[in-house]
Order: C-alpha cells, then structure tokens, then sequence
C-alpha cells in the first residue's frame, strides 16, 4: 500500500473552507478513483491553520495516476493551493496499519 500525506498552512481564516473543498469536492473524486483506498483529513489541535491530508492507495502507480493526471483534481487544488499559505507534499510505502490489516511482512 501507498501513502500521499499532504501537510499545509492555511492562510488565516481559511482552514475550514479548504476542510469543506477537500470533503465536498476531493472526496468524491477519490472514492472514484481505481486504487484508491481511503482518505484523512487532520487538522492540528493546537495550531487552529494547520492541517494534513492522507490518501491510501493499492499502489504508487495508482496514486500518481491520479494527482498527474486527473484534470478536475488538479482545477480543485489549485484553489486549495490559493488558501494556503504554505504545502509539502510526502509520499511513503505503507508498512504497518491495523485498520487495513497490513502486517509489516505483507506490506514489503
């Protein structure tokens, strides 16, 4: 399995509304999306600008399939893009996860 992690700080006043972008508009896109297994939306407890998003996926391919290619996604991230103050995009291999019953054996 296949980890996109999307961390951002949102310009002042602006998380909510990039919570309600990623939940209405990305969301939907994903659960579409062939290898696409779930999605987090994190926002930091302490810090009220701060957020982070997680999407799993069957394979790496699947998931740069889709943030590359994916025209409709890339028009919403754009105005993601423009609420944020700054973004920093991680990308990882899943090892580990007892919701997805993913030993560390089956995930190498």
């Amino acid at each position: 399995m296949f980890a996109r992690l999307i961390e951002a700080k949102a310009k002042p006043g602006k998380l909510n509304e990039i919570v309600t972008i990623f939940t209405n508009d990305v969301v939907p896109l994903l659960k579409k999306e062939a290898g696409f297994v779930d999605a987090l939306g994190l926002t930091n407890d302490t810090t009220l600008d701060e957020g982070i998003t997680v999407t799993l996926w069957k394979t790496k391919d699947e998931s740069e399939r889709f943030f590359n290619t994916n025209t409709e996604f890339k028009n919403i991230f754009n105005k993601i893009r423009d609420l944020t103050d700054s973004m920093t995009i991680r990308t990882c291999n899943v090892e580990t996860s007892t919701f997805h019953r993913i030993a560390a054996a089956k995930a190498a």
